[in-house]
């Protein structure tokens, strides 16, 4: 030990000396002797080595202990009756106690905290607690405590838990104490440190201090002036927002018990602005937490109370007083004050105004109870102060109208405004025209005062709401427009008013977003004149112009005009430029110094330049909204986000199931195919001009460059914008990337930032000057943001890598070389400079003892509360945030460099970032070093691009030693593991360096592990474990099976999937429920591709066993909160636990298909166990329900409700009986509904268990007998007896007992007490029907054995969801079939005979199969049914050569055209399950395909044209089933080119693609097409004229269309000679049927398959005709072939309509619509069953057409004719005479026919059977009804013997054609609110379009063919 350490402990040894004046002598000895730099140095060292066996600072602090609690006894024992001289000397001597303390600290701590932090909280804390210690002693303690421990980072990160509790209880005492002695408003100030500590550092706040909070402010009542209330309440907001997390429910109540007292202080005290201001700050806090986003209603997440609304009620009453005072405050103060009042008062006042205004609002009385004493509230006979308030909008509008002082007017403009953008909803559609005129009003007294930005920016507001608004009325419209058209013109005018320059252009912005003016000339004339210049809301307003209005080509600009003009005229977009870059025409342009705003001010990143580049293309408004329509990079989007308490807002919301994020993510089946880019094309001159300008601003400021004098921003800007402008042209494709890298712009723009690169050089010789800095500051600021280092396509992405291309080698080194120096340079502070002395070290701030007021309060407020973080800017000086922003633009560039061709090698200057982590640069203490690591973390890896495996080693290697110093400071772990996150994707790549990628990950997992083992230790706070769950989620989402991402904690490994479940079980709600939210992590392989999310499912086991843990887990949470529910504060952890469980089963049931059902289980066995609140539940599942696309939540609940009744039954327990069922969920009220909604799902559950009672329970409760019931079930009741029968049963015990149960029902179902022998006859009665419920069983079990292989195991699902119990593999489902058939009395060899005997049957079972397809919008569920569609079609087509009953033509056409439909409506990027069924489907088209040409002949001819256009584009676009379609095709056309039934087929079908893939199918095709010779061009015409289609599938006639644009391209002199032949003989001219089809073509493509590639082909074909005369086309009368037929075989009116309708209906039986398909059965059948019917059939089968073939199975046995009851109604005509009914209302038009057809039919006027069975298809398709209706109004005059009804329907129909001429007479005139308002009612609301119009002509056409005497 050194003599000078021994000095020191000799004295400190005599500081303990028993001798007061011996210890006296010490003192200044001891001071001295810490004083002494030697002794400094070697007493650091020992406490920095922590070596005990040395003297160091704390063993010298023992001793001042020592020698201090000495001094205090001997105080304490001396005698009180002394002189008053004795006591000053004694308070004086206590005081040079507490000096000597204070100094030892500041000399112990000067250089870094040496001294423990636990001994001097000991010390402190004993201090205070001990009264006896006096005020002195503790006040200079806790002075001590605040700033020397409070303020010290290392003490407060080491402060446990216990400390801090006990410190916030310790200095809650003192302030509740009454005395004097103590000095109120440091305790206060301490109580504010503490409490944000205890919040920050800790989760170990209880509730007792809730209760300090509320006496402290219930204290405040009693005192005029409470010391230090401000730091309270501003404690007390700090404890609010991290305590209302968990506990919303007492925070609610504690703020509706003491923000009554608030109120009072408020009105009552008179407060101190700096209390008002916490108090607004407390009241909109509990604002946000009882109406979380504006919540005004429990339902939508409000928390509601009757005292609540009281409060709020004098809230509002309160600050609508204080607003007005502070208003009378400015009008008669002398000086100047601002006129607007503070925003958060602002904002308070909006929030409050959005809960108590409402449709409603009027005078209200309310009751100020918060005025009475407290002995007042205890005396019930005293009655609470009233008063009468005025609510509702009516407020604001009289404030805006009653005073013209703009210190009254301005707040309630601010409020107004505030409202209106907070709550656009909030403003009623009848309170907008009245308030649009108020400030219409208040708008043009501009020079009054400074209320006119305010007003703007009202109108703003007012503006975008309206704009919202779509339900207004047509008077309102009118009136608003006047409005805005006034206003809009005091806008135009005003425009050049500096002042409110950027109000007005947002105006005029909003009022063109919102279109509610037309934009006229004169708002052009702002951007092409010197009205005013270009700045960033001119170009704001200009692009929203731009991108809803195109520009006029030129303005008239009146006296403005140059002279200098005259020789050239400009166009209004070169106007425009002009302006935009401030572009002069002078001589002396040159010498002009002054450049454009455009380089010196702030604008939109590439605003500009998407403005400039649209002005040169031909369709500006089409490429500016093709620029706006990209989604806006998230590189720059990231910036915009401000972490607030909206966060918490929303777990309020997530917890009452109000916001539900997890719904939104994208779909597998939602995937669109994307849209290909538009061309656009460029005027040539106006490109040219804009290149000279921008060339020659450039060239200014080249020649202009100094690199003392020139902005390098400027520079860099002018580089910006050139290379803006080519990315811009380059997205649009006016120019390649290669002519712009050669371009003189882009030469220009490089030769700009090697000027700029100069500054970076000169600074790098000389790194100082404040200007200098803050210059390259900027610079790298504009730098960086010209970077986008996203990978998505996007004119940022272009011009990024336009602006990379720019940067040199010399200047990123010279940056990398710059960051190196400015690191390294560190400020050191003096090791063992002297301490000042005791003199000079008296501190301003410490607080005196005592405080009689709060007068000492002025000025504390600005003071810091509690340490500063080391992540705080305020540690860093400009040279360090210099460092930090070159340090951030670094690594963009080197992470955007590795996907483009760059100047400089980004691997030396990533390599040059990396050497700053190694540990001889690297000192994480230190706080530049710490933001450094930091950056580097986050920004090297960069989001879409992986860091190199290598590099990703050494930027991981001082993260353990970070993390491990940092590990006790909260806020810097949580900053970590968030900066982290980027890092998981670098981890996972596929690299041949496994060693560095297995040392990376090793690495990472190493710090991930520690941090999951202090959080299971209860040493990470809520913000650390929030910020390890993204960790995790992330990390999943990197590693979904946990490959190589487990977690190594004390030797035991832990797998992140089975240790991310155990947050769900969090003590905190919102670390819980963000693990629940992501718990899909477990379920779903998240791969990022582009802007989509596909969602690919993880394995059948992980996804089960995910599941168990995370209910188990939640679950878990639930029972630790049971067996506390004593405990009444535990109402919030019940409630938040109920909703963690709810939100883990949701996110299940949405993301897991193979465990919906188990996950929606558990939730109906949650709600008995659990309790959960049944409103929630419903309201998650309805908007589960509602994703996945079901019409009702009843809906949902049905499709599994087998399945849910099966598990409630199984669970064999009294308390889960069939009536405790929770049926509630399925929105039924009673018990009976269900029952009765239900009985078909219900009772087989029962009758297989043999619970008859229950079922007999059910009938008597329904009021049905119960063998009905049995017999309306039966079919789905032998599904789960029959399979057992077939199945083997080879050693399966629970199959065996299956069957025999199986057996005993069905015993019992045979006793004559229940169904008896009637079974036999059910059965063959309902065979369809039991066919259909047993493929419906179907499940293929992922790995069948050999024995039960089937075609079905070809296309394997091992993920597919087991559907509703029971459910069998195929081959149970065949055994079963051929059981069924053994079991015939015939005994038939297979099923399908038996149904061939009624050949119905085939199309019943098809049509069912494809109704439960059409009924689902989940992606496994239709997978299944296809499977289903697969396996039976197959067992059809093996039959196919027995015909099938007759039935073997419908059956193939029916099973082509379903699969062809399924093919069309693909989504265009298959994954998993879709690539499945799209496989089966492909798979199956080939089987029919072959079994019709092998079997069937001639059954393809009609539909080969069909398939073959379907499967060409599924060549080139599935790569999945390529292979799989080509030799579908290849059989079809190669191999069967010499089938004399497909020859000619194959000759019409349209030429294949020139392309190698089909080189043998085009030569084949041709080669039957011209084997007799080349065709003319009339003969291909005629050709493609000669293939008809189904109008459903244009898409079949793409390749014809092309081939066609061809040969009409090829051979223009033909068609020369065939258009002069037309124009000769219009109605036979091939042209001119050439137009005709190519336009029927385009209309049946509008809303079909193929659209935009069909029309595209379609207009290039037209265009290669040229212009027609349609006077030709229009006399082309387009004849129904089927009518004309008619009229040619029968001379009977309803033989003719049979053959109509017959024809229309078989045509729709390939329609995809299977609603539609069903009607047309149904029509079908009971038209073949009628006399009339069999008539036709008679008749017609002798022709050659087909249709009877396809129609057989709907041919009905003779014996017995389908009689039609006629509708005798009393007054037939009065259904139909209503005028309603004859025109159009605001419906469309398709329900305007099918409501006319409908009543029709319903009237009684129609005597034709036939006709009076079309109802069912007339309620489903229009077109039918357009094809009907003629044929209704012609049978009714038919049978009208006295003309009523030709009466009757003349009037409706003249009546008809009269609205219509009104209608368009009107709509040509200009329309007026005067004639509008002129009109009636109805017809204000009628729309008469075009096809309405049609529909009716074809009637009248219709009815004047027929002959007269009918009529």
């Amino acid at each position: 030990m050194s003599l000078a350490l021994d000095d020191l402990l000799i004295c400190c040894r005599q500081l303990g000396h028993d001798k007061a004046t011996e210890r006296r002598k010490e003192v200044e000895n001891f001071k001295r002797l810490i004083r002494n730099p030697e002794t400094i140095q070697h007493l650091d060292r020992h406490s920095d080595s922590k070596q005990g066996k040395y003297l160091n600072w704390d063993a010298v602090f023992r001793f001042l202990q020592k020698y201090i609690q000495k001094e205090t006894e001997c105080l304490k024992t001396a005698r009180s009756d002394v002189s008053a001289s004795t006591q000053a000397t004694r308070q004086k001597k206590m005081q040079e106690i507490s000096s000597l303390l204070k100094y030892f600290i500041k000399c112990a701590n000067k250089r870094a905290p040496r001294l423990k932090c636990q001994e001097l909280l000991n010390y402190i804390l004993d201090t205070v607690k001990d009264s006896s210690n006096g005020a002195i002693y503790g006040a200079d303690c806790s002075n001590i405590l605040l700033k020397d421990i409070l303020s010290v980072r290392k003490y407060w990160c080491e402060i446990s838990q216990q400390q801090w509790l006990e410190l916030l209880s310790v200095y809650f005492t003192l302030y509740l104490k009454s005395s004097q002695d103590i000095n109120r408003i440091l305790v206060a100030r301490i109580i504010q440190a503490v409490t944000k500590g205890c919040c920050s550092q800790t989760d170990g706040l209880n509730s007792k201090f809730l209760d300090f909070f509320s006496r402290a402010i219930r204290n405040a009542r009693q005192e005029k002036t409470s010391a230090g209330l401000n730091h309270i309440l501003a404690a007390f907001v700090i404890f609010l927002k991290t305590w209302a997390v968990n506990f919303r429910i007492q925070v609610c109540d504690l703020g509706d018990e003491i923000l009554p007292t608030l109120l009072y202080i408020w009105t009552q005290h008179r407060p101190s602005d700096s209390l008002k201001e916490v108090i607004i700050e407390l009241f909109q806090l509990q604002i946000y937490i009882h109406h979380p986003k504006g919540a005004k209603t429990q339902e939508k997440g409000a928390y509601e109370s009757k005292k609540w609304k009281s409060i709020l009620y004098n809230l509002y009453d309160l600050l609508v007083n204080e607003i007005s005072h502070i208003g009378s405050r400015g009008k008669y103060s002398s000086g100047s004050r601002n006129v607007a009042v503070k925003e958060n008062l602002i904002e308070l006042m909006a929030d409050i105004c959005h809960q108590v205004f409402n449709e409603a609002s009027g005078s209200l009385e309310i009751s100020q109870s918060y005025i009475t004493t407290q002995r007042e509230v205890s005396d019930y006979s005293v009655h609470c102060k009233r008063r009468k308030i005025e609510l509702g909008w009516d407020v604001i509008k009289d404030h805006l109208q009653k005073s013209q002082n703009d210190f009254e007017l301005v707040p309630w403009l601010q409020i107004t405004t505030q409202l209106i953008l907070k709550y656009p909803a909030s403003l009623p559609d009848c309170e907008l025209l009245p308030l649009l005129m108020i400030l219409y009003q208040l708008l043009p007294q501009q020079r009054r005062g400074e209320r006119t930005p305010y007003v703007l920016r009202c109108l703003v507001e007012v503006a975008l709401c309206q704009g919202k608004k779509s339900n207004l009325g047509g008077s309102q419209k009118s009136d608003l427009l006047k409005l805005w058209m006034k206003i809009w013109s005091i806008t135009l005018r005003n425009i050049s008013f500096e002042q409110i320059q950027a109000e007005n252009f947002g105006l005029l912005g909003a009022i063109i977003q919102g279109s509610l003016v037309e934009v006229d000339r004169e708002f052009w004339k702002l951007f092409s004149g010197s009205a005013c210049r270009p700045s960033c809301p001119a170009t704001c307003c200009l692009t929203l112009a731009l991108t809803i209005y195109a520009v006029p080509e030129t303005v008239k600009m009146g006296m403005e005009q140059n002279t200098c003009e005259v020789n050239r005229s400009f166009s209004l977009r070169e106007l425009i430029m002009k302006w935009l870059l401030f572009y002069q025409l002078e001589d002396d342009f040159e010498d002009s110094t002054e450049l454009p705003p455009i380089l010196h001010g702030h604008f939109p990143h590439l605003s500009l330049e998407k403005i400039l580049v649209s002005l040169t293309m031909k369709n500006c408004k089409a490429t500016m909204n093709f620029f706006q329509s990209v989604p806006e990079c998230g590189y720059h989007q990231k910036e915009k986000q401000e972490p607030s308490f909206s966060a918490v807002e929303e777990l309020f919301l997530q917890t009452t199931f109000d916001k539900m994020d997890f719904l939104t993510v994208v779909k597998e089946c939602a995937i669109e195919k994307p849209k290909s880019v538009i061309g656009f094309s460029v005027h040539q001159n106006l490109k040219e001009s804009l290149d000279r300008y921008l060339l020659e601003l450039s060239e200014r400021l080249l020649s202009n460059y100094s690199s003392e004098t020139t902005n390098t921003e400027t520079l860099v800007r002018c580089s910006s914008l050139l290379v803006g402008v080519l990315g811009c042209y380059c997205y649009v494709g006016v120019i390649t990337e290669e002519e712009v890298y050669k371009s003189e712009l882009f030469h220009k723009a490089k030769c700009l930032m090697q000027c700029a690169g100069e500054s970076i050089t000169l600074f790098k010789n000389k790194t100082d000057g404040e200007s200098r800095i803050t210059s390259l500051r900027n610079m790298m600021h504009l730098c960086t943001h010209c970077l986008c280092n996203c990978t998505k396509h996007s004119p940022n992405k272009i011009a990024s890598r336009f602006f990379l291309r720019l940067l040199t080698s010399k200047l990123l080194n010279d940056i990398a070389d710059i960051c190196r120096s400015l690191v390294s340079f560190i400020k050191k502070p003096p090791e063992n400079g002297q301490v000042e002395s005791m003199e000079d070290d008296t501190d301003e701030n410490d607080y005196p003892a005592s405080s009689v007021s709060d007068a000492n309060e002025s000025g504390e407020t600005q003071l810091s509360v509690g340490a500063m973080s080391p992540l705080a800017e305020e540690h860093l000086s400009k040279q360090d945030l210099l460092f930090l922003d070159m340090l951030k633009f670094l690594c963009v560039c080197v992470t955007t460099a590795q996907t483009t061709t760059v100047s400089f090698r980004a691997a030396d200057i990533r390599r040059k970032l990396l050497l700053l982590t190694d540990s001889s640069i690297l000192d994480p203490a230190k706080p530049l070093h710490l933001h450094m690591y930091l950056v580097l973390l986050k920004e090297l890896p960069g989001e879409e691009y992986p860091l190199p495996v290598e590099d990703l080693v050494e930027l991981l290697k001082p993260l353990s030693n970070v993390c491990s110093l940092y590990r006790r400071d909260q806020d810097v772990c949580k900053t970590i593991l968030n900066h982290t996150l980027y890092i998981v994707t670098s981890l996972c790549q596929g690299s041949m360096d496994a060693e560095n990628t297995r040392d990376a990950q090793g690495q990472f997992l190493t710090v991930i592990g520690a941090f999951w083992h202090l959080t299971k230790e209860g040493k990470c706070t809520f913000s650390v474990r929030m910020a390890l769950v993204k960790c995790l989620k992330t990390l999943l989402e990197a590693d979904p099976y946990s490959k190589w991402g487990i977690l190594k904690v004390m030797d035991e490994d832990f797998p992140v999937n089975e240790v991310f479940p155990q947050f769900l079980a969090d003590n905190d709600h919102q670390v819980r429920m963000l693990a629940a939210e992501s718990i899909n992590r477990l379920f779903q392989d998240m791969k990022e591709a582009g802007s989509l999310t596909l969602l690919k499912a993880l394995p059948l086991k992980l996804q089960q066993t995910a599941f168990e843990n995370a209910y188990l887990k939640a679950q878990e949470g639930m029972k630790e909160v049971s067996h506390r529910v004593e405990n009444p504060e535990l109402l919030d952890e019940i409630y938040n636990r109920k909703a963690v469980l709810l939100m883990v089963i949701a996110v299940v049931l949405n993301c897991s298909p193979v465990c919906e059902k188990q996950a929606l289980f558990v939730l109906c066995k949650s709600m008995k166990e659990n309790g959960l609140e049944p409103h929630l539940i419903k309201k998650v599942l309805e908007k589960v329900s509602e994703t996945f696309g079901y019409r009702h939540l009843e809906d949902f609940m049905t499709s599994h409700l087998d399945y849910l009744v099966w598990q409630w039954l199984n669970l064999q327990d009294t308390k889960y009986s069939l009536s405790s069922f929770p049926f509630i969920l399925l929105n039924y009220t009673n018990i009976e509904d269900f029952y009765r909604s239900c009985y078909k799902v219900l009772i087989p559950h029962l009758v297989i268990r043999s619970d008859f009672d229950e079922v007999k329970s059910i009938a008597n409760l329904i009021q049905e007998d119960w063998k009905r019931l049995l017999i309306d079930c039966f079919p789905k009741i032998l599904v789960n007896i029959l399979p057992y029968f077939a199945c083997e049963v080879t050693g399966d015990i629970g199959m065996a007992q299956q069957r025999e149960n199986a057996s005993k029902v069905y015993d019992m179902l045979k006793d004559e007490n229940l169904l008896g022998k009637q079974i036999d006859h059910l059965f063959i009665t309902n065979l369809p029907e039991i066919v259909v419920e047993l493929l419906m069983t179907l499940h293929e079990p992922a790995t069948a054995g050999e024995s039960q292989s089937t075609n079905l195991c070809d296309f394997p699902g091992d993920l597919d969801p087991a559907p509703n119990p029971p459910h069998f593999p195929s081959h149970v489902i065949k055994a079963t079939f051929a059981y069924i058939s053994n079991c015939h009395k015939t005994k038939f060899k297979s099923i399908l005979e038996i149904l061939s005997k009624n050949p119905d049957s085939y199309q019943k079972i098809l049509l069912a199969i494809c109704e439960q397809a059409v009924e689902t919008n989940n992606v496994y569920k239709k997978n299944r049914i296809f499977k289903i569609y697969h396996l039976f079609v197959s067992l059809l087509l093996k039959e196919i050569k027995t015909g099938l009953g007759g039935a073997w033509a419908f059956v193939l056409r029916d099973v082509i055209y379903s699969l062809i439909h399924y093919i069309n409506k693909r989504p265009s990027r298959f994954m998993d399950v879709s690539l499945c069924s799209f496989s089966l489907c492909c798979d199956l088209l080939s089987q029919v395909c072959h079994a019709a040409v092998t079997y069937c002949k001639d059954a393809l001819e009609n539909h080969l044209h069909v398939i073959v256009g379907t499967l060409i584009p599924l060549v080139h676009e599935q790569i999945e089933v390529h292979k799989q379609v080509l030799d579908l095709l290849k059989y079809l056309v190669i191999d069967n080119k010499d089938n004399e039934n497909l020859y000619i087929t194959i000759k019409l079908l349209d030429p294949f693609p020139d392309h190698v893939i089909f080189k043998d199918l085009r030569s084949t095709q041709q080669k039957i097409k011209y084997s007799k010779g080349p065709f003319s061009l009339m003969e291909e015409i005629k050709h493609f004229l000669s293939v008809s289609v189904y109008d459903a599938l244009p898409l079949t006639r793409l390749e014809g269309l092309k081939d066609l644009r061809r040969q009409l391209q090829q051979h223009k002199d033909q068609m020369l000679d065939l258009m002069r032949a037309s124009q000769d003989n219009p109605q036979d001219g091939i042209m001119v049927k050439l137009v005709v089809n190519l336009l029927q073509l385009s209309k049946t493509a509008l809303n079909n398959t193929g659209e935009r590639e069909v029309l595209e082909a379609v207009g290039s074909c037209l265009g290669e005709v040229g212009p027609v005369d349609f006077s030709m086309i229009a006399i082309q009368h387009s004849k129904d072939t089927s009518y004309t037929k008619a009229l040619e075989l029968f001379e009977a009116k309803e033989l003719q309509w049979t053959l109509t309708l017959l024809t229309y209906l078989n045509n729709t039986l390939v329609e995809d619509c299977v609603k539609v398909r069903s009607a047309a059965v149904t029509c079908l059948k009971n038209i073949l069953a009628t006399k009339t019917g069999h008539t036709f059939w008679e008749i017609y089968k002798s022709t050659t057409d087909p249709m009877l073939v396809y129609l057989h199975p709907f041919r009905t046995s003779r014996k017995k004719f389908l009689e039609v009851p006629r509708l005798g109604r009393e007054s037939p005509l009065e259904s139909l005479d209503d005028r309603s009914l004859w025109i159009p209302q605001s419906e469309n038009h398709d329900v305007w026919i099918k409501t006319l057809t409908c009543a029709f039919l319903d009237s009684g006027g129609t005597k034709s059977e036939i006709l009076q069975l079309l109802k069912p298809m007339c309620e489903v398709k229009a077109d039918f009804c357009q094809t009907v209706l003629p044929y209704l109004i012609h049978d009714i005059l038919l049978e009208d013997t006295n003309a009523s009804w030709r009466n009757l329907l003349s009037t409706h129909i003249q009546g008809f054609f009269t609205n219509c001429f009104r209608y368009s007479s009107q709509m040509n005139r200009s329309t007026t609110p005067t004639s509008l308002d002129s009109e009636p009612e109805h017809f204000s609301r009628c729309c008469l379009g075009k096809k309405s119009q049609r529909t009716m002509l074809a009637v009248v056409d219709y009815m004047r063919r027929q002959k007269r005497n009918f009529l």
